[in-house]
C-alpha cells in the first residue's frame, strides 16, 4: 500500500516537474521566436528596442514594457517617427486557430500611455510609402477587441509655429478587427465592425493664420460629440493686416459644443466619403473682421453651390442645424478709425441636403431666423442645386421694422453717411446664377432721411445732404399704396463673397425704389 501510494506520488510529482518544465521551455522558445520576430522581420528603417517580453502559454498572453520605435528614411537615414508605449499586452492568444485554421486569433489587445511624435518635413520626397515597405501579411490577422489609452499624439511640419496637430488623453477601441493581404493595400488597411474615441484637449492646425482646438470629444456608437470649439485667427486684426499682401477676413468663432450623428466614412473606389444624417452647432459665435486697406484678393470667388460639388471628397449631411448663434461683421474702409460692425443674434438655422452626391433636382434647402441690429426679426429662406453648373440659387428674406439709426455704427465710419427713419416692413426676392440676378423688392416705411458727413466723418455736410433728400422719397404711403415696389438686376463681381453679390441685389432695388 505504501509502495503505491509512493508511485503515484512520484507519478504526480514527475508529470508536475515535466508540466513546469514543459511550460517553461515553451515560455521561453516563443519568446525567442518573439524577439527573432521583431529583430528580423521588421524592416531595418525601423528601430526597435524594450525592457523586457513576459509570456505565459498557459494563459495564451504576452506583454512588453516600455517598447519603442523609431522609423527613418531608408536613404538618408533621418528619423521621422518616434513610438513609446509603456506597455503593451496581448491576451487570450488561440494556438488552435494559428495551428489548425491558418490564422491569429487574439481576444484583447491594449497599449498603454503611447506617446507619438510625427515629423512630416523629415519625410524624403521619394520615400517609398507603399504598404508592402512595413510588415507583410503572412496569416490573416483577427483582433476580437484592442484599446488603445491615454495617448499624447503630436504631428509636426516645417518653421517656428511647426505643431500641426496636437492631442492629448487620447483613447481609442475597435472590436472586430481584421487585418489580411487584402486589406492591407486599402487606404483604410483595416477593417473593424464597431470603434469609440475620447480625447481631453485636441489641437489642429488649418493653415498659417487659423487654428482650431477643442477641449474633447467622444465618439461612440457612430455618434461624436466635440465641445468648447475654437477658430481663431492667432494674430491680432492691426498684425495680420500688416503681414497679408493681399485681403483676408480675421476671424473669432467659438462653439459650446458640435454633434455629429450616424457617423459614416471610408473610401468607395479610391475616393473618401463622409456620411452624417444630423450635425448641430450649439451657441456659435462668429465674429469676421476685413480690413479693406489691405489689397483686394482678385481670384474668383465661387458660391456655396460649386464650393460643395468641388469638394474632394464625397460628403453627404442630411440635416445641419444651427442653434442660439450670433454673427457680428466688422470692416474697415478709413484709415482713421478701425471700421463699423452689423450683427445677428438669436440666430437659428436649419439646413437640408448639405451635399454634393444628390442628383438633381434635390436641393440645398436653408431657413434661418435671427435678429437683425438688435431687435429687427429677420427670416431667410435659401435654395441652390449644388448640381446646376450655373449655380442656380433664389434668396427670400422678409425683414421686419428697422429704426435706420441702428445702421449707422456701419454707414457712419465706412461710408461717412448717417440714416434717420424707420422701415416697417421689408420683403425681397432674389433670383441669380453665378453671373447674374434680379431682385424684386418690396418695402413700406416713413420718415426716411439720409445725411452725408465730411471727409473727417464728425460734422455733416449740410448742402449734399440737403441736395440728396430732395431725390429721396421719405414715405413708401402714396395715395392708397402702402408698400413701394422695385425690381432691379444686378451683375456679381466673381472675385467678391456671396455676401457681396446679396448685399448688391438690397442696394439696386433700394436705389429704385427710394430714389
Amino acid at each position: 500500500m505504501k509502495r503505491s501510494f509512493k508511485k503515484i506520488v512520484y507519478t504526480v510529482l514527475a508529470l508536475g516537474a515535466v508540466f513546469i518544465i514543459g511550460t517553461v521551455s515553451i515560455n521561453i522558445i516563443l519568446k525567442n521566436k518573439l524577439e527573432d520576430f521583431i529583430k528580423t522581420r521588421l524592416p531595418e528603417n525601423m528601430i526597435r528596442s524594450y525592457d523586457d517580453i513576459t509570456v505565459e502559454t498557459f494563459g495564451g498572453s504576452l506583454s512588453i514594457t516600455n517598447a519603442s520605435l523609431i522609423i527613418r528614411n531608408k536613404k538618408n537615414n533621418q528619423e521621422h517617427t518616434f513610438v513609446n508605449v509603456e506597455k503593451l499586452k496581448i491576451s487570450d492568444i488561440s494556438y488552435w486557430n494559428y495551428l489548425f485554421n491558418e490564422e491569429i486569433h487574439i481576444e484583447n489587445i491594449s497599449l498603454e500611455s503611447p506617446t507619438i511624435a510625427h515629423y512630416e518635413n523629415r519625410i524624403e520626397k521619394n520615400e517609398d510609402s507603399r504598404r508592402n515597405s512595413f510588415v507583410s501579411i503572412y496569416k490573416p490577422i483577427i483582433i476580437e477587441n484592442l484599446k488603445i489609452n491615454n495617448t499624447k499624439l503630436a504631428i509636426f511640419e516645417k518653421g517656428k509655429d511647426s505643431t500641426k496637430l496636437y492631442t492629448k488623453g487620447l483613447s481609442v477601441e475597435l472590436d472586430g478587427i481584421k487585418i489580411d493581404k487584402k486589406t492591407i493595400t486599402q487606404k483604410i488597411p483595416i477593417e473593424y465592425k464597431t470603434y469609440k474615441a475620447k480625447s481631453d484637449t485636441v489641437f489642429v492646425k488649418l493653415g498659417p493664420y487659423e487654428n482650431l482646438t477643442a477641449k474633447g470629444f467622444r465618439i461612440e456608437n457612430r455618434n461624436a460629440k466635440f465641445n468648447d470649439l475654437t477658430l481663431k485667427t492667432k494674430y491680432s486684426k492691426r498684425k495680420l493686416s500688416r503681414l497679408i499682401t493681399k485681403e483676408r477676413d480675421h476671424y473669432n468663432l467659438s462653439l459650446n459644443s458640435v454633434s455629429i450623428n450616424s457617423i459614416d466614412f471610408g473610401f468607395k473606389h479610391n475616393r473618401f466619403f463622409a456620411k452624417s444624417t444630423m450635425i448641430s452647432l450649439t451657441a456659435p459665435s462668429l465674429e469676421i473682421y476685413r480690413d479693406k486697406l489691405v489689397v483686394d484678393d482678385l481670384k474668383t470667388k465661387p458660391l456655396y453651390s460649386k464650393m460643395l460639388r468641388d469638394l474632394p471628397f464625397e460628403l453627404t449631411v442630411d440635416s445641419l442645424k444651427i442653434t442660439d448663434g450670433k454673427i457680428k461683421y466688422e470692416e474697415r474702409q478709413n484709415a482713421e478709425n478701425m471700421g463699423g460692425s452689423i450683427n445677428f443674434e438669436n440666430l437659428n438655422a436649419e439646413m437640408a441636403n448639405v451635399s454634393n452626391t444628390y442628383k438633381s433636382p434635390t436641393k440645398t434647402e436653408i431657413e434661418i431666423k435671427s435678429n437683425f441690429m438688435g431687435k429687427t426679426p429677420i427670416t431667410v429662406n435659401w435654395s441652390f442645386d449644388v448640381q446646376n453648373m450655373e449655380d442656380q440659387f433664389q434668396f427670400r428674406a422678409e425683414v421686419g421694422q428697422l429704426v435706420a439709426e441702428r445702421l449707422n455704427s456701419f454707414t457712419e465710419p465706412n461710408l461717412k453717411v448717417m440714416l434717420e427713419g424707420n422701415t416697417n416692413k421689408t420683403y425681397f426676392t432674389i433670383d441669380g446664377n453665378n453671373t447674374s440676378s434680379t431682385i424684386d423688392m418690396k418695402i413700406n416705411y416713413s420718415d426716411f432721411k439720409v445725411i452725408l458727413l465730411q471727409k473727417d466723418g464728425k460734422d455733416k455736410n449740410k448742402f449734399l445732404s440737403t441736395i440728396a433728400n430732395i431725390f429721396i422719397s421719405k414715405n413708401s404711403e402714396k395715395k392708397d399704396e402702402f408698400y413701394k415696389e422695385g425690381k432691379a438686376n444686378a451683375t456679381r463681381n466673381k472675385s467678391k463673397s456671396v455676401f457681396n453679390f446679396l448685399w448688391i441685389n438690397v442696394k439696386e432695388a433700394l436705389i429704385k425704389i427710394l430714389i
